[in-house]
């Protein structure tokens, strides 16, 4: 089977994609290509996407000729199975599938494109709107689908990372914020004697990020990664090994996804002024009631968990919830996907 993803160029919604191609080369034998989406004209950008997204909703071969029209060619001929993750893409995603006769992945919500368009669509529970129609494509997800696996943990390594991001879900920044943060940073090394790493993102802006350079340098561990100056490399994978316990700024599903799925214990942090988005908050206070994670603000005394049994129980439901997204998906495909292609899966 031959994949193709579409790309926005974000790196979160790329990996969000690659995870779940990596959920399916478990049971599917496939190959994937990765296609960056251009438009012919990015000063347009905005008005281009309300125009087609209005088209969207009748895809006759007309509107979808329009819709490609405003995109750089992107050939499919070869190809049998097309994912994308991000609003922005959902329209192409469709016209596409329907152009090309495959079926398609749609990872996130559909933003008011019908869900008829789509072999399966990947949805937070919170974001499920109850349809009318039998049968729907919709996948309601515990956790978007990402490339980190939880690891079993053993030993104490006496190091906490500090995932940082910016502006963004309803959430904005201010220099007194980040100095609040570094403030309780330093009281936790003080009570913990844990070291810092410091992982900071696209989102940051520079002079937050130099603030907390300035405040910390002389507690952060040396492999901390700074954005926005160039240093140091992003492993995500790697980094969650190093340490005991995650703190990520709650401005970004994907990084808090990302650090849940590491299977360590996860506080998601915030300013006190933030716009409230229904569902996002939503999601924040159920992945709280499951466990993984604790939510608290900048000011916030940052405080270890104390119950060990909780990573145990963490790790059982995070591969529980990516091998149940796995037979979900693979259900959805079925009615195109052969048989003699399916291997060693359990429905």
């Amino acid at each position: 089977m031959k994949v193709t993803i579409l790309s926005d160029g974000l790196d979160g919604h790329i990996n969000q994609s690659l995870g779940i191609v990596e959920i399916l080369q478990d049971s599917l034998q496939l190959s994937y290509t990765t296609v960056d989406v251009k438009l012919k004209n990015i000063f347009l950008r905005g008005l281009k996407y309300n125009y087609i997204k209005n088209l969207s909703k009748n895809l006759t071969n007309r509107n979808i000729n329009t819709i490609l029209s405003f995109f750089e060619e992107i050939d499919l001929t070869e190809c049998d199975l097309l994912i994308s993750t991000g609003a922005k893409l959902t329209v192409l995603n469709a016209a596409l599938a329907k152009k090309y006769s495959i079926k398609n992945i749609n990872n996130g919500s559909l933003r008011g494109v019908s869900d008829e368009y789509f072999s399966a669509n990947l949805v937070l529970e919170e974001n499920i709107r109850k349809k009318k129609t039998k049968i729907s494509s919709n996948i309601p997800i515990i956790l978007p689908p990402n490339r980190f696996n939880p690891f079993k943990h053993s030993g104490i390594k006496n190091k906490v990372l500090f995932l940082i991001g910016g502006n963004g879900s309803g959430y904005k920044y201010k220099k007194k914020d980040f100095f609040a943060l570094c403030k309780q940073i330093i009281k936790y090394v003080h009570d913990s004697g844990k070291t810092p790493l410091i992982v900071t993102s696209r989102r940051t802006k520079q002079s937050h990020e130099q603030l907390i350079k300035e405040h910390l340098e002389d507690y952060l561990d040396v492999r901390s990664v700074w954005f926005n100056s160039g240093i140091g490399r992003t492993n995500l994978s790697n980094i969650f090994k190093l340490v005991d316990e995650i703190f990520v700024t709650e401005d970004s599903s994907s990084m808090i996804a990302e650090s849940i799925s590491s299977g360590l214990h996860v506080y998601t942090i915030a300013p006190n002024r933030q716009k409230k988005n229904k569902n996002y908050l939503e999601m924040l206070y159920r992945y709280e009631r499951m466990g993984f994670i604790k939510r608290l603000n900048f000011d916030s005394t940052f405080n270890n968990y104390t119950n060990k049994s909780t990573l145990s129980a963490k790790y059982k439901k995070i591969v529980n919830a990516k091998h149940l997204l796995k037979i979900q998906i693979l259900k959805k495909l079925d009615k195109l996907v052969l048989t003699k292609n399916i291997k060693n899966i359990i429905v």
